[in-house]
């Protein structure tokens, strides 16, 4: 077949080539043209060809694995299944082949889970399956079939219901799948979360159906008791009633005699619960009205809520004070009966909740009758003891206005209902979400706000831990893994950090540990995980911040210490302050450990041999506004500056004025206070003037002082075209001068009166020779250490 299929290929291409007997000799050019796409047709079906040959003879080497044939064999299989199928004989191997293939490679690692995690949840998936579950068959089976039917018809007339007699009498009649009976009972759960009886067929008084139904009301689950070892009634089934997520009662079956329910019979019995939970609310034990009843009160009479309309209670003026109860649905009569006594309903809203109504319901109710806007009040407490009522509760309050009245729905609340709600809402606030994943059965269950984390939602599915990968950025996967890997195989709890693959600026902190079976081995692993982007946005943020700080304080610190350096260059040396004819002089300069930075202050002491003023000794103590380097190399100029100015022979007066001009001139904007004192020994006079700075003192041989008289200027640097005036003052030997900066009196928790007393009797307590033991004296005796830098002269004239 193969060879002559090639050869009728042959055959037709030959005589396509074949030249037309009635062909134009004159055009050479298109027959030449239709000879060349005809070779590079044979051409593309020859590289075609050779391409698929590799795919084929693959398959043929599968097919001689597995079917144990020949090569030809193999070969003549694959032309069939091309015939049957009337597909290429190429797509037919490449389908073979692709379909044993390994799926690609990814630039991410093949599964989330490696294989040593993975062979442990096939181990506890195994394990599982060791326990018995109910056969699900793949195909319905006749009696399957015919529960399906019967599970129809029944749900048709539990729909159509009018009353819950009628319901349990329908159940009873059903006897597809199981025997008949000998009695069903519908109960619902009243006020005080016991169960009441609304409807019944046959012996539905039995005790053990009574016990089955409140075990299965209490544990919110279906109870199966195959032999009760009573004889009233053998078997029970109790399935619990349920009303969207509340269980609002239960549906009990129970046969005189042992029976047993095939797996699909339990379940289409249970399944009944379904339709007559979701009637639950919208009948009555009895006939329903007549249709001439008030509407009102027939639509809160199906309302499965409790229910009540309020009509308003005005005062003299219309004011509405109070509210009665105009109607009550059977719930809500009954909750109020249960809180307030069988008279409630007869009674207005303030007698029956006081504290309640007055503080809370009163004003929201009068709101609703005036705006028409509805109200709604989530977990109201009424409270036993403010109000006096029976029992205390949490409701969820709605109010509408309906007339000339309002309409009230309330609704139960649990404690557990309102934990849970609470809990909802602080995963929300927190943005922090719960999971569970369970490592027998592959399930996983989220919390809502699990899901808004990851951008699923709810009808998409929680993602079981083997998938979980696809939310991890490819980055932090060895991380995850490892942690996970600590839970599973060593049972350790885990906190680990992730981003997001889809979202790599957002991050989750998944915090874990692991559930353990009775055997010791891990079968679960529950957690949380929080969107902690910003937390780390403000740990960054905050990190960066103490960064520049600590860089701020190591420039600042490297700044202190080159101003301290600097400032003692600027300060007199030892030499300097014994050169001075006629005067002895001593000095200190001292920074604050508040600020721990160089202030401007600094003092300078030098000596001139000649000049018009003869041979003459410059005082000086300067403080310049500022601090650190800035302050120091100011305050360096106006030291030169005054040296400079002194060897001029100006005097202090004319000094001073000469510093405010050059700092005017030179549009420096600097400010600084100074003293200048001149002092002549041959004439053991002392000239001195000042700029925004204190006065010196004079100390008498017996350590009394006084302070100098004298013009006190302002700063300079403070205005321009300042002249600053002098004083001159008698120093004979004996006597001291005291020159300071104000960073010596002035404190913040002190008057600088109280400074100058201080410094007025300090001769009486220290040497004046000694500066330190001066500026400590000063400072015991204000109590405090100096806000600012300080620096003192002290200068004694001698009789030389």
């Amino acid at each position: 077949m193969k060879n002559q299929a090639g050869s009728g290929e042959g055959a037709s291409a030959g005589a396509g080539a074949a030249p037309d007997a009635g062909a134009d000799p004159a055009e050479p050019q298109e027959a030449l043209a239709g000879v060349v796409a005809r070779l590079r047709d044979e051409l593309a079906g020859m590289r075609r060809a050779m391409r698929n040959r590799a795919v084929i003879e693959q398959a043929k080497g599968m097919l001689v694995e597995r079917l144990g044939v020949g090569p030809d064999e193999a070969f003549d299989h694959l032309v069939r299944l091309s015939q049957r199928t009337n597909i290429k004989l190429a797509e037919v191997a490449a389908a073979l082949v692709g379909a044993t293939a390994p799926a690609p490679e990814t630039d991410q690692p093949a599964a989330f889970l490696d294989d040593e995690l993975d062979q442990y949840l096939a181990h506890a998936r195994r394990r599982a399956a060791g326990r018995p579950v109910p056969e699900q068959p793949r195909a319905r089976q006749p009696e399957v079939e015919a529960l399906q039917a019967q599970h129809q018809l029944l749900s048709a007339r539990i729909t159509t219901a009018r009353e819950y007699p009628q319901l349990a009498e329908t159940v009873a009649e059903a006897t597809v799948g199981w025997p008949a009976p000998a009695a069903v009972s519908i109960l619902l759960r009243d006020p005080a979360d016991q169960l009441q009886p609304v409807g019944g067929y046959g012996d539905d008084a039995a005790a053990p159906l009574a016990a089955a139904a409140g075990t299965a009301f209490s544990d919110s689950d279906t109870v199966w008791v195959a032999d009760t070892g009573d004889a009233t009634m053998r078997s029970v089934l109790a399935v619990p009633l349920s009303a969207g997520t509340e269980v609002v009662g239960v549906l009990a079956v129970g046969w005189r005699e042992p029976t047993e329910l095939t797996a699909q019979a339990h379940r289409y019995l249970v399944a009944l619960a379904a339709p007559i939970g979701g009637r639950v609310g919208r009948l009555t034990t009895a006939e329903l009205p007549a249709t001439e009843a008030d509407p009102t009160r027939a639509v809160l009479d199906a309302v499965p809520t409790p229910g009540v309309l309020l009509g308003p209670v005005r005062d003299d003026e219309g004011r509405v004070v109070d509210f009665r109860f105009e109607y009550a649905n059977a719930a809500a009569a009954a909750q109020l009966t249960a809180l307030a006594g069988p008279d409630a309903t007869d009674r207005t809203l303030l007698a029956v909740l006081p504290d309640t109504g007055s503080r809370l319901l009163l004003g929201e109710f009068a709101r609703v009758l005036a705006d028409g806007e509805p109200a709604r009040l989530g977990d109201v407490t009424i409270d036993a003891a403010a109000d006096g009522t029976e029992r205390s509760l949490v409701a969820r309050f709605d109010a509408t206005r309906l007339g000339d009245g309002v309409l009230c729905l309330w609704q139960r609340r649990s404690t557990a209902e309102a934990l849970h709600d609470q809990l909802l809402q602080a995963e929300r606030i927190g943005r922090l979400g719960s999971f569970r994943w369970d490592l027998r059965t592959g399930a996983a269950r989220w919390s809502p706000e699990m899901y808004r984390l990851l951008g699923r939602t709810e009808e998409q599915g929680a993602l079981p831990l083997s998938d979980s990968g696809e939310y991890v950025h490819a980055d932090d996967w060895y991380a995850v893994q490892e942690a996970i890997r600590g839970a599973l195989l060593a049972g350790r709890a885990f906190t680990v950090e992730h981003r997001l693959a889809d979202a790599p600026g957002r991050r989750l902190r998944l915090s874990g540990e692991p559930e353990f079976d009775s055997d010791g081995a891990v079968w679960a692993i529950r957690g949380t995980a929080q969107d902690v982007t910003e937390e780390r946005a403000v740990e960054s943020q905050l990190r960066r911040a103490q960064e520049a700080l600590a860089a701020q304080k190591q420039r600042l610190r490297a700044e202190s210490r080159a101003a301290e350096s600097m400032r003692d260059a600027l300060l007199p040396t030892d030499p300097e302050l014994t050169a001075t004819p006629g005067i002895s002089v001593t000095g200190l300069c001292r920074s604050s450990e508040a600020t721990g930075r160089v202030a401007g202050d600094w003092y300078d002491v030098f000596a001139l041999r000649s000049g018009p003023a003869g041979a003459s000794t410059y005082l000086v103590v300067g403080d310049v506004a500022g601090a650190g380097l800035a302050a120091t190399v100011a305050a360096a100029r106006l030291r030169n500056a005054v040296r400079a100015y002194a060897v001029l022979g100006m005097d202090p007066g004319e000094l001073l004025s000469a510093l405010n001009r050059m700092i005017g001139e030179l549009g420096a904007g600097q400010l600084a206070t100074l003293v200048v004192a001149r002092y002549q020994p041959a004439e053991h006079r002392m000239q001195w003037a000042a700029a925004g700075q204190a006065a010196p003192l004079r100390y008498a041989p017996d350590g009394s002082a006084s302070v100098l008289t004298g013009p006190l200027g302002l700063p300079v640097g403070a205005a321009p075209d300042i002249a600053y005036q002098q004083a001159a003052v008698d120093l004979p030997p004996g006597e001291r001068l005291l020159l300071y900066t104000d960073g010596l009196v002035v404190r913040r928790d002190r008057t600088l009166a109280s400074g100058l007393e201080a410094l007025l009797h300090v001769g009486e307590h220290v040497d004046l020779g000694d500066p330190a033991a001066l500026v400590d004296h000063v400072t015991a005796t204000l109590g405090s250490a100096p806000d600012d830098d300080l620096c003192v002269v002290v200068a004694a004239p001698t009789a030389e």
